[in-house]
């Protein structure tokens, strides 16, 4: 019976160590910002991102992660907010896949939607990480907008990850 006990850890212990069950991230964006609204639109340089963020595993099969943190922006604007949504990463992949949202809510508020496609490559035998991503964020609504307009920004992202097992 102890053996049938040891043997089921140890295979729990191994499958749980195939994919991370939760993780942290810092990460720097920076990119284009395209903004308008009834045929009119501007593009620039989008405000610099830093963002702090953590993960938890809830499923396995895909297995996918429910994730939120901080997040600021500063050069062209300045502000903190949140952001929050679902990560998905194919098993024995470096690649991965977001979608969620953010509200920026100092010094304006601003309401938007995330999505995002990448890839991490862990250092062998280690939970560090170094990721890239393309980050494709929409701003729909808050104070921060002028009625009927929306700012689109479009950055490639650099990150480093920590996944505990």
């Amino acid at each position: 019976m102890r053996s049938l006990l040891v043997g089921s850890v140890l295979v729990l212990c191994a499958q749980a160590s195939a994919d991370p069950l939760w993780d942290a991230e810092v990460r720097l964006g920076y990119g284009v910002a395209m903004g308008g609204g009834g045929g009119m639109t501007s593009t620039r340089a989008s405000p610099l991102s830093i963002a702090a963020l953590g993960s938890v595993a809830f499923d396995d099969d895909p297995h996918l992660s429910g994730y939120g943190g901080a997040t600021f922006e500063t050069l062209d604007r300045n502000s903190i907010g949140t952001l929050f949504g679902v990560k998905l990463q194919p098993h024995d992949s470096m690649l991965r896949f977001t979608g969620g949202g953010t509200w920026i809510f100092a010094p304006y508020t601003l309401w938007g939607a995330t999505a995002s496609a990448g890839a991490c490559h862990h250092k062998a035998g280690g939970g560090l990480g170094l990721c890239g991503d393309v980050l494709l964020t929409s701003y729909f609504a808050g104070t921060d907008l002028a009625p009927h307009h929306t700012v689109t920004q479009l950055q490639l992202t650099l990150g480093v990850v920590f996944d505990a097992l």
